[in-house]
């Protein structure tokens, strides 16, 4: 018995141990900075593609024709497009909403609190204006008001313009909340759940998505909301990202020079950095710096435009986690880790240096 014990108190100790240490190095990777993740990335090159183009010319590729899951990076084409609809006088800016219509694209927990942080910004006013709405998809990366914009402006005039766009291998893009819908709608158990979407095919993952974007709209999807906390474990996060649209640093890349350079008026590209920047960087002397990210605990993804009088810079980085083991301080860290590319030529140069 006493021989029991003391195996039961070792193994106590040990656990206690192991939690401690993990925890000492969950706080160390959290200070890391642009350094460190260049460092990992570099002992990790399997993980990642990297595109990066000066005036327009390809300047580092790397695994640039390498698809990933895009998460919000994907909401560039639904900023184009809604640009597009407003310069065509086909939508309104001024036009108003209902908050409490986008909020039923809402559920709790599933956006890292953008959505929240978006209606503060609005003083959770009971009407907001267009403008507003595409504001909150891409500066605070709200799923809700990208659902409901992807609906105003329509997923077949969305997905008809990747070929006006001249994005060839882009998957068909649909709504985003579903996919957290989706688990608790196929089944009460998440191992059924995970296998049915692990194995369901493209176009019957979208017809579904589609269906229950309906489902939500008409308010018949409160149960499934209360039950997707419980029901998205780490597995089903990971395959539910999966199904999300991929593409590639080459065609954002190209799509983000394109946009600056040649398929946007001056009156589009001003209207276009209002929505994916605001005010967001302060000081900034460009005449255009775009940028938009995006992340679940599997992928980092982005693109970033910057044009001034001299110079133009792309930058577009995707990045794997499989086992989402880096990707908490990773994400801390990522945007300044593209910024530091755009604007530190040494930096850069190093980037370079490491991926040629």
């Amino acid at each position: 018995m006493i021989i029991i014990l003391s195996l039961i108190i070792i193994v106590m100790v040990y656990i206690l141990i192991s939690f401690l240490i993990g925890i000492k190095q969950y706080k160390r990777k959290l200070k890391n900075n642009e350094y460190d993740l260049l460092e990992y990335l570099e002992k990790n090159k399997d993980t990642l593609s990297i595109t990066i183009k000066e005036d327009g010319q390809d300047t580092l590729t790397f695994n640039q024709n390498v698809k990933f899951p895009l998460a919000s990076t994907v909401k560039i084409i639904i900023a184009f497009n809604f640009v597009r609809l407003v310069t065509t006088c086909k939508l309104s800016l001024s036009e108003k909403v209902s908050l409490s219509y986008i909020d039923k694209f809402y559920v709790v927990n599933t956006d890292g609190g953008a959505h929240s942080e978006w209606k503060k910004s609005i003083d959770n006013s009971s009407e907001v204006s267009l403008l507003e709405v595409a504001k909150g998809m891409m500066q605070f990366s709200s799923n809700a008001c990208t659902d409901y914009l992807m609906n105003r402006i329509g997923l077949d005039v969305i997905n008809e313009s990747l070929r006006d766009l001249q994005i060839n291998t882009h998957d068909k893009i649909t709504y985003l909340t579903p996919s957290v819908l989706m688990p608790g709608y196929l089944s009460d158990q998440k191992k059924i759940a995970a296998s049915k979407i692990e194995t369901m095919k493209s176009a019957s993952y979208q017809s579904l998505s589609e269906e229950l974007f309906k489902k939500t709209e008409q308010g018949e999807c409160e149960d499934l909301k209360e039950k997707t906390s419980r029901m998205l474990n780490q597995k089903v996060q990971y395959l539910t990202t999966e199904k999300l649209p991929a593409s590639t640093t080459k065609e954002y890349a190209d799509l983000m020079f394109r946009l600056g350079k040649e398929i946007l008026s001056d009156e589009e590209k001003k209207l276009f950095s209002e929505i994916l920047i605001g005010e967001n960087i302060k000081g900034n002397q460009d005449d255009y710096f775009w940028y938009k990210g995006g992340a679940t605990p599997f992928v980092l993804t982005s693109s970033l435009y910057k044009e001034n009088a001299e110079h133009s810079i792309v930058i577009s980085l995707f990045m794997r986690d499989e086992k989402a083991e880096d990707s908490y301080w990773i994400s801390n860290i990522f945007n300044n880790f593209i910024f530091s590319i755009a604007t530190d030529i040494d930096f850069r140069n190093k980037v370079k240096s490491i991926f040629k």
